[in-house]
């Protein structure tokens, strides 16, 4: 989907993250790479050698630049709410890593500022927009498991503690940000991955409990126990639709990234989120089956609803993180709201945060009130088809009532 001009794009942080935007950024030919700046200079010049631009002597430099339409937020976690601030105050849309911010009250208060200022505002994860997440969705919107009941997730990522993680570099030679990881923790991290697959299909989380814990906070060798996240968190879901869910998040359990959603009439299996092209899984419910009380047919691999993007960034894991900037872009210049709204991005940040807490406290979820029940932004064409000239292809997703909804 091409929205009939280019946008300029502009990137503050050029860090481990960066090179899986830029790798993945020509699907989407419109958007224009004005430039990039990072406190480290080395790193935006990496970066723009790499994937256009200029570098910005300064952030003000970048902020005053009229060619950019949207900032691409890749810095620190610790300054992702300063930086969106100060560029919603330019005047620039504004596409955030995860989270928007490390607190749910300036979080909303960029929401605020954002709808203020009439800008745009999204945020990562935009792995909804994959192969794997659009035909799973499409798959429970269809019907094909009828009414779903229960989901499974989970984003274990196996025990980091114990891993070579000082050796894992991006394209450019950027180490991955361990330590900032660590201390941010699995949740703040990870969690989006799974939970904006699940309220697209579900709508918002309206209850919840969670239970957190640190198991391996003394294994890491260059920080304190006291610096550390925890490391493992346990939720269990109800969405505004009535499906429940149990969630598990950490980096102790071996490697576990798979969604099952369970339905009256079969289940649903994504084997690993984190991979764009993960085959869909369906197995159909047959009755009982003699003694061994199965009642699932034989699993078959459903069709993907899109096409592949043609570039990529495959390392460990398969994300399609240029598709939200496409997004937000996109809507910019169509004046209406990106899939992933600044709602719909703060909804997941208030679960997160709430599942970072882990009290064990079951918790009633207060739904944004501008959302008027909806928290996505708008059903969208497919992304993962933009600018290739394909035919755009609608992208159902199940409403708040568990009616299906068409663009």
């Amino acid at each position: 989907m091409n929205p009939g001009r280019s946008v300029g794009i502009a990137f503050a942080g050029c860090g481990y993250a960066a090179d899986f935007y830029g790798a993945t950024l020509p699907n989407y030919p419109w958007l224009d790479v004005r430039g990039a700046y990072d406190v480290r200079t080395d790193r935006a010049r990496s970066f723009v050698r790499e994937y256009g631009g200029c570098v910005y002597d300064s952030f003000d430099q970048l902020l005053a630049d009229p060619s950019v339409d949207v900032l691409v937020n890749l810095t620190p976690v610790t300054l992702h709410h300063s930086t969106t601030k100060a560029a919603l105050n330019a005047g620039k849309h504004v596409y955030s890593e995860k989270p928007l911010a490390t607190r749910l009250d300036e979080a909303s208060e960029l929401v605020l500022l954002a709808r203020q200022r009439g800008l745009l505002l999204s945020s990562a994860p935009s792995t909804v927009f994959s192969q794997a997440a659009q035909t799973l969705i499409q798959a429970v919107g269809d019907g094909l498991i009828g009414r779903p009941r229960l989901v499974h997730a989970a984003l274990d990522m196996g025990a980091l503690a114990f891993m070579a993680y000082t050796d894992w570099h991006s394209r450019r030679g950027v180490p991955w940000p361990f330590e900032d990881e660590v201390r941010n923790g699995c949740v703040m991290e990870h969690a989006g991955y799974q939970l904006s697959w699940l309220v697209a299909m579900f709508g918002p989380v309206v209850r919840m409990a969670a239970h957190t814990a640190s198991l391996l906070a003394d294994e890491w060798s260059t920080l304190d126990a006291g610096e550390v996240a925890p490391d493992v968190s346990l939720g269990f879901l109800e969405f505004a639709d009535g499906t429940v869910g149990r969630i598990s998040i950490g980096w102790v359990a071996p490697t576990d990234q798979t969604l099952t959603v369970i339905g009256d009439r079969g289940t649903l299996t994504v084997g690993d989120v984190w991979q764009a092209s993960e085959p869909v899984v369906l197995r159909r419910r047959v009755g009982t089956n003699g003694k061994d009380h199965s009642y699932l047919a034989e699993p078959e691999q459903l069709p993907f609803v899109v096409p592949a993007a043609e570039h990529r960034y495959v390392d460990t894991h398969d994300l399609t993180v240029g598709a939200g900037v496409a997004d937000l872009a996109r809507a910019a210049v169509r004046d209406e709201q990106p899939f992933l709204s600044a709602d719909y991005c703060l909804h997941v940040l208030d679960v997160s945060l709430r599942l970072a807490a882990g009290t064990g406290v079951a918790e009633t979820v207060t739904v944004p009130a501008s959302t008027d029940s909806k928290l996505l932004g708008c059903s969208i064409e497919s992304l993962a088809t933009a600018g290739r000239g394909h035919a755009p292809t609608s992208w159902p997703t199940v409403g708040l009532a568990g009616e299906k909804r068409r663009a």
